[in-house]
């Protein structure tokens, strides 16, 4: 008899996946991944194509696929979860097949997730769970419906031309990668904002393999860098060009004179310039002081350290490569600005005297830098035209300049970035020659935007770092005013806590309309109080002060609950309503940064695991967080739509037969159909222009009209209350829009402060109207395309599915509605409609009276011509704000149809 067969051992393999922590440029371990490179995201959204790869992997290798399980961190919600993969196999399995099966999934996962992003261990058990970097969710939900997109399209193929709202979708999801969440950074000088952002900027940086990958796409304009044919760049061009070139397209006036293009170039060494990095770890280890270049952002140094604080607003965006755009004044607004030096008054009960002490300091120092000779009040200057501007700076003003980085070497790329920014920031130059073209630079700049491959300015955030409060003159603080009157969050930096925070700041914050937003509309706005302690050694912490940095939390609970409650009295609300919209916390960037720098440990992930109780109390993660959160909060709704639309798509290819759609499709391509369907419509388009502009001509420009002249009494009355409180022509500065910080008198808010109250009744109106015309164009547009696609495929005996069609129209009619009112890039809504408003102020309160009465003239004089001019300027704010209407309803309609 033969003995009955042995039952066949299987023998298993357990594989973790999850994503790795990268290193930046500086050897900082980056504690954030995008979601196109994380593994836990493919899992999430493409299960099956992980599969698929899983079990391609293992079949490859003669294993078979047994089992996924997804492991979440203890303690944790969301994406944070490690994959363990059973393998199984009926023969032996040795090390080299081991060896080839990570190195088979390495290969495969590299390809789909676009670089080697994933680590892979073979485990015993699935008790060996690893922390996992942050995945900011709003780029998780772009990401994921991206994929849907994709997917979908590949689905309609049969369906070109009736699902024509794919292309729709692709636009909002453009639209909402270029819109920004705007963060504004404020403080006094010396407080470390610099400082804290470029900790930030290192920590998260794209490392070169990341730089490299995602710059491989990128082309730079045709005849780059002075022979570019900017008149020949349209958007529809730009797909490929870099972040500041697209931009500038965007955002181009046609009467602006085109940008001077500079490629990035560095003569600093690499490896010199990365051995300041070297020691960042020894903080924590050793705990000695940081001695740190500047990674990006110029910092204080000990020479010229009392004239070396920026300027201007630095705008902070996501950008593959290093990249800048640099705007100067032109030479009107560098006149106005310099010609307040010949009507400051020395002395008023009206003037606010710390102010005008900065100014006067200031703008004698630029006068001599832009006009090349000392000030003095003999000189034969009237008014503002007459004073003449140095030949050097009239090459400059008015200009637009772009700085570009190869996208090659992230470090060489970054260091030439850097030392330009240095030079338009700060007056730290050595080379006297090179100083004092730098300092004409200087004294001119506008605007500066810098583009950062730093992850966490991605998911569309917008950083701006504003010139300090304390040593701001007149222009600086109209920055700031200006800046904290668009912001959707304020980032606080004090040194212990807004409590003891100095009083310029909380001044500056309190009269910003930032805060009267927040009033009005807590959950739409975000105060983030940020303490940053560790200039004091006190609160400076290291490896063997694990006792003393547990009591932050204690200390951090305090200082939230006296914050909120402070905060609460100011905008007199509970302080339970403002807890999610106020977020207070101590922030230690240098630690944090130390101890992703270790080299204690084999791996990123045990550096993480093994010093974790320190970096839960860095306050780093949670701020990052926050950033995020606030970020989808905004964007919430426009999220929501955008799936609503594929949701809706996905129903309608699950509800059609590919059979019924080609004949739609066929019959909708027909010319005989397409000539007559044309002709109705075309009608409704030019019936929809005309009662688009019947009721812009009409209608709006009454109610504009009433509304102004409703403001006039009132206006004339404020005046009589501030005339004799107006002791020098400075009050009519132009550049400053009857809103000069020195002066106690605002002109504008005297002329135009009735409107505040009436306006948005104006603006609701406007858009009451403009959405009932559309609704009826709707309709009308539908009952023609059902009656005329019924009637002509009726003879043909053809069934059409009505609602289909029915929907797939609608579909189109919400894309010609979206395209007028505009989601993102000039939208028709009241934001757009105040900002068009105050622009119309601003010309006429300029033309009417500024720049008439901005002269040495006689002082009684120029009152005198302003009570007799009130109406007028009053009244004329009507033609600008028209015209702007008409031409942004111009650029909508030439969208939609």
């Amino acid at each position: 008899m033969f003995s009955p067969a042995k039952r066949q051992r299987h023998q298993n393999i357990l594989i973790r996946l999850c994503d790795k922590f990268t290193r930046t440029e500086v050897n900082v371990i980056c504690p954030v991944i995008k979601a196109e490179h994380s593994v836990r995201v493919l899992y999430k959204l493409q299960e099956k194509l992980l599969k698929d790869i899983l079990q391609t992997a293992g079949d490859e290798n003669g294993l078979s696929l047994q089992q996924v399980h997804c492991i979440p961190l203890p303690n944790s919600k969301g994406l944070q979860f490690n994959l363990f993969i059973e393998y199984a196999s009926s023969t032996k399995i040795d090390t080299n097949n081991r060896q080839e099966l990570r190195k088979t999934l390495d290969t495969k996962l590299s390809t789909v997730l676009r670089g080697r992003y994933t680590l892979i261990d073979e485990l015993e058990d699935m008790d060996q769970i690893v922390p996992q970097p942050i995945i900011s969710e709003v780029d998780f939900e772009l990401h994921k419906l991206m994929s849907c997109a994709n997917d979908l399209e590949k689905e309609s193929e049969a369906l070109p031309d009736l699902c024509i709202a794919a292309e729709a979708i692709y636009s909002m999801l453009e639209e909402l990668k270029e819109s920004y969440t705007k963060f504004a950074v404020l403080s006094q000088n010396g407080k470390g904002k610099s400082f804290i952002l470029n900790l930030l900027f290192l920590m998260t940086a794209d490392n070169n393999e990341e730089y490299l990958n995602n710059n491989r796409a990128v082309q730079l304009p045709e005849g780059f860098p002075n022979k570019v044919q900017w008149k020949k760049i349209t958007e529809s061009d730009s797909i490929n060009l870099p972040d500041v070139v697209k931009d500038y397209i965007k955002d181009k006036d046609n009467n602006s004179l085109p940008p001077v293009c500079y490629p990035l170039e560095c003569d600093k060494d690499k490896e010199t310039a990365l051995t300041s990095f070297n020691d960042i770890d020894r903080y924590f280890s050793e705990s000695s002081r940081l001695d740190l270049e500047p990674y990006v952002l110029s910092q204080k140094e000990v020479a010229g350290s009392h004239q070396s604080t920026t300027k201007c607003i630095l705008h902070l965006r996501y950008g593959t490569r290093y990249q800048m755009r640099v705007e100067y004044f032109n030479s009107k607004e560098l006149q106005e600005q310099l010609f307040e030096l010949f009507t400051i008054e020395e002395d008023s009960k009206h003037v606010n005297h710390d102010v005008k002490e900065k100014a006067e300091v200031c703008l004698r120092e630029r006068y001599e830098i832009l006009t090349g000779h000392e000030f003095t009040q003999e000189d034969s200057v009237n008014s503002f035209v007459d004073i003449k501007l140095s030949k050097d700076v009239l090459k400059f003003a008015g200009k637009t300049e772009l700085y570009i980085g190869r996208g090659e070497d992230c470090t060489i790329d970054r260091l030439a970035l850097q030392h330009v920014l240095k030079a338009l920031t700060t007056s730290q130059e050595e080379d006297e020659d090179k100083a004092e073209e730098a300092q004409k630079k200087i004294a001119a700049v506008k605007e500066i935007v810098v583009y950062l491959p730093s992850k966490i300015l991605h998911g569309g955030k917008e950083i701006l770092e504003m010139p300090g409060t304390d040593d701001s003159d007149p222009i600086a603080m109209n920055f700031i005013r200006n800046a904290l009157n668009e912001v959707d969050a304020v980032i606080l930096v004090t040194e212990f806590g807004f409590t003891i925070c100095e009083k310029e700041v909380k001044d500056m914050l309190y009269e910003s309309g930032f805060l009267q937003r927040c009033d009005k509309d807590p959950s739409n706005n975000k105060i983030m109080l940020i303490a940053y302690p560790e200039k004091n050694s006190k609160w400076q912490f290291a490896k063997k002060g694990k006792n003393k940095i547990e009591r932050l939390e204690v200390e951090s609970k305090k200082k939230k609950d006296v914050e909120l409650k402070t905060i609460a009295k100011i905008l007199n609300k509970n302080s339970n309503d403002l807890e999610k919209n106020i977020f207070t916390t101590y922030l230690l960037p240098v630690l944090h940064s130390s101890i992703l720098s270790q080299k204690d440990a084999q791996s990123e992930h045990e550096v993480i695991s093994k010093h974790s109780d320190f970096l839960k109390y860095t306050g780093i993660i949670d701020f990052l967080i926050q950033l995020d959160e606030f970020v989808l909060s905004k964007q919430k709704s426009s999220f929501d739509h955008v799936k609503t639309r594929l949701n809706h798509f996905q129903r309608v290819l699950n509800n059609i037969t590919k059979e019924t759609a080609r004949t739609i499709v066929l019959y909708l391509n027909n010319k005989e159909f397409q000539l007559q369907l044309n002709e109705k419509i075309q009608r409704l388009n030019d019936q929809l222009k005309l009662n688009m502009d019947e009721m812009l001509l009409g209608y709006v420009a009454d109610l504009v009209e009433k509304m102004l002249l409703k403001n006039i009494p009132g206006a004339k009355t404020e005046w009589s209350a501030q005339k004799n409180n107006v002791t020098s022509v400075g009050v009519y500065s132009p550049y400053f829009c009857g809103k000069n910080p020195i002066y106690k008198v605002c002109l504008f808010h005297v002329i135009f402060g009735g409107l505040e109250v009436t306006k948005k009744e104006l603006f609701d109106k406007i858009l009451e109207q403009i959405d009932k015309i559309l609704e009826e164009f709707k309709s009308d547009v539908l009952k023609v395309c059902i009656t005329e696609l019924n009637a002509f495929l009726k003879p043909k005996r053809i069934h059409v599915p009505e609602n289909f069609v029915l929907q797939a129209i609608n579909n189109k009619l919400l894309d010609v509605q979206q395209g007028y009112m505009g989601k993102k890039k000039l939208p028709f809504n009241v934001k757009t409609l105040e900002k068009m408003m105050t622009e119309s102020q601003k010309e006429s309160l300029k033309s009417v009276l500024l720049e008439k009465n901005f002269r040495k003239c006689d002082l009684e004089h120029a009152k005198s011509r302003t009570t007799a001019n009130i109406e007028e300027c009053i009244m004329r704010v009507k033609d600008p704000f028209m015209k702007k209407l008409l031409k942004l309803h111009e650029q909508r309609l030439h969208q939609t149809m």
